[in-house]
């Protein structure tokens, strides 16, 4: 951490997101160490054990706050950390002296476990991606520039958050999204035979050979280059647009010879144009870079839809079997505590090692059905809830969208009649 704040410290950056500050000591470390060129800073507490999400700045703060996300893992899945960390999206509003009003957000989805065929947490990352587009959208329909830094949801951000990954802006060989119709960024690794290029080229931030925190399964494979999983995006306007966008902390520490993390960071240059409305930018600095606006379409939708119900259907499973654990555990406690009765008052003649034996097991039993059951009442039915909610939100989402392309349409059509009657009017 201190090699972070002292390397932070020299740079000429105006606005640090960090990612993964799990205890508060280090941010304090980090802040005091770069206090002196960024003396605004944020660090943002939730969940049990903090999401570990901090924002640094050179300009005032004026506004902050941190939206939990609505799915974000389960209490049963203590190795996995998730839920008991409380991730969620932290957005700080930054007044910046020539750009005015930007709002940061920033945030860590949860994380993939497994494949993507297995990831029983591809649902919870895409209502992520869901919540977090939808707070950009918000806050772009208030006048506000908008950055994100996040590992999202890659389309939901791009699409319906209407982002523009400042990489990809800057290096259109690299592949945005896997397919048109994916719902996330690809896991595979970049194939090739040059690490250093595929950072360079490719954007490479996570498992890269030459990132000494990568396991070693992953450095033997001569094919696996790393992956791309860590984003800077922003809404691009006619007044705000990246200028350049590179990976960073590549290097090794020099004292100890190893990565300062086990991601390389991304750094982004904006360009951007005055409060003065005046101001405009030259068309031939504009023009460069062409930008065409994309909006999701009704297939991926529906495979939201798709995979909020199979999440929904997992979770009611999930549920029913661990409040059958519960009521299992519960009969079996309360037929050992009737044993231990009938062995006390003599109704059962029985050697002692066995009541002892029955008194042992009684606690855990106890214990063990009284946490899968609230687990299985409290934690299943507010994520069943929560997946009904965005099932819906999806459906009325693309519902809106076809009766608003369908008005257009019309309008379109009348337009196009109505000038067609004028125009015959005039040749007669």
């Amino acid at each position: 951490m201190e090699a972070i704040a002292d390397n932070l410290a020299r740079s000429d950056y105006e606005i640090i997101c960090l990612q993964e500050v799990w205890v508060y000591d280090n941010y304090e470390l980090i802040r005091n160490k770069i206090k002196k060129r960024f003396p605004y800073a944020r660090f943002y507490h939730s969940g049990v054990l903090g999401g570990g999400l901090a924002i640094f700045s050179r300009y005032p703060i004026v506004e902050t706050n941190f939206h939990p996300y609505r799915l974000n893992g389960r209490p049963i899945q203590v190795n996995h950390g998730d839920w008991y960390v409380g991730k969620g999206i932290a957005s700080a509003v930054v007044d910046h002296p020539v750009a005015g009003l930007i709002e940061i957000f920033n945030t860590h989805t949860h994380a993939g476990y497994g494949s993507k065929a297995t990831d029983v947490y591809l649902g919870h990352r895409i209502s992520q991606g869901w919540d977090a587009s939808n707070l950009m959208k918000i806050s772009a329909s208030r006048g506000r520039n908008v950055i994100a830094v996040n590992t999202l949801v890659y389309k939901l951000i791009t699409q319906n958050g209407q982002m523009t990954d400042a990489w990809q802006s800057q290096h259109s060989s690299t592949p945005g999204s896997d397919s048109t119709t994916s719902i996330t960024q690809p896991q595979g690794g970049l194939s090739g035979t040059d690490p250093n290029s595929a950072i360079v080229q490719k954007g490479v931030t996570s498992n890269s050979p030459i990132n000494t925190w990568t396991k070693r399964s992953r450095k033997q494979s001569a094919r696996d280059l790393g992956q791309r999983i860590d984003y800077i995006f922003y809404r691009k306007t006619s007044r705000f647009w990246c200028s350049g966008s590179r990976v960073v902390f590549v290097e090794k520490i020099p004292e100890l010879n190893c990565s300062y993390s086990d991601h390389f960071g991304v750094e982004a240059t904006f360009a951007l144009v005055g409060r003065d409305k005046n101001s405009v930018i030259p068309l031939s600095v504009w023009e460069q870079v062409p930008y065409t606006l994309r909006e999701l379409d009704s297939r991926t939708l529906k495979n939201i839809i798709d995979y909020f119900n199979k999440d929904l259907i997992n979770s009611q499973r999930t549920s029913r079997l661990q409040l059958l654990l519960f009521w299992f555990s519960l009969l079996l406690v309360i037929f050992l505590i009737a044993i231990e009765l009938l062995i006390a008052i003599g109704t059962i003649s029985a050697k002692a090692w066995i009541s002892i034996i029955i008194i042992v097991v009684i606690g855990p039993l106890a214990v063990f059905g009284s946490i899968i059951g609230s687990i299985g009442f409290l934690s299943g039915n507010t994520e069943q809830n929560v997946l009904s909610q965005l099932i819906e939100e999806v459906k009325t989402f693309n519902d809106g969208k076809k009766i608003l392309e369908s008005r257009e349409s019309k309008t379109s059509s009348e337009g196009f009649s109505d000038s067609s009657q004028r125009s015959s009017a005039r040749l007669e």
